[in-house]
């Protein structure tokens, strides 16, 4: 059985590529391999790798997980413990207090076990460090939002936001925490900045149409879920 590729490779893209440098690229290659649109008897193998490689490269969680393990991390052969250690300085060489990826990437590591308090902690650890950085604050923000706090979690979202404006899934995100607070007209204008930044995902759509959903705007909801499902079937 051939070894699998390295998912980076698979996408054309390096650890260090942006979450939108990562999506377009994913597009980019599924529109080209899909088996409605590629009839080559490669095709749907290519489709399936590269889906399963957008899959973690795209999620800051397991892209964490798979950064440390590789395939053997996100197969499951390391335990939500053994990444736990690793985080804390315990796979050799001591944990830096100073290092703010450090803090971020233990941050991480909790954020993944579900002990989003104990995240919070690190994350805000890291942002004494270094307040500049926009990836946690929004991590953050998840962390809180995933408890329910969901001012404070928008709280951090702004701050993510006056760092680097043009980040759309923090401005999705910030969306989502608007409408579990009730407030749709506000969680549009958040998904309509997003849409501005990148008008082709499929997810910011759908959560807009929900907003409107709530809002008794059935017309202009059904346009937005439209989109999304025109969006998702393309991609």
């Amino acid at each position: 059985m051939a070894a699998k590729r390295d998912y980076y490779d698979v996408l054309g893209v390096t650890k260090t590529s942006s979450h939108y440098e990562v999506k377009q690229q994913y597009r980019k290659l599924a529109l080209k391999f899909h088996p409605d649109r590629n009839q080559s008897s490669e095709a749907g193998e290519h489709f399936k790798e590269i889906s399963e490689a957008y899959d973690i490269i795209s999620n800051p969680e397991k892209k964490q997980v798979y950064d440390q393990y590789g395939h053997a991390g996100v197969n499951g052969r390391y335990s939500g413990a053994d990444i736990f250690r690793s985080a804390q300085g315990g796979g050799g060489g001591g944990f830096d207090s100073n290092d703010v990826w450090g803090w971020r990437n233990k941050g991480g590591a909790l954020y993944a076990l579900g002990k989003y308090d104990e995240a919070i902690e690190c994350y805000d650890l890291a942002i004494v460090i270094d307040p500049g950085s926009p990836v946690v604050w929004n991590n953050k923000g998840l962390a809180l939002n995933s408890l329910g706090k969901y001012d404070e979690a928008i709280a951090s979202y702004d701050r993510a936001i006056v760092i680097d404006p043009d980040d759309a899934d923090v401005w999705n995100n910030k969306g989502l925490a608007l409408n579990s607070l009730g407030k749709y007209d506000e969680a549009i204008a958040s998904y309509d900045r997003a849409i501005v930044i990148d008008p082709d995902d499929a997810d910011v759509w759908n959560n807009k149409g929900l907003a409107l959903n709530s809002l008794g705007n059935d017309n202009e909801a059904k346009k937005c879920h439209d989109r999304s499902r025109k969006l998702e079937h393309d991609s």
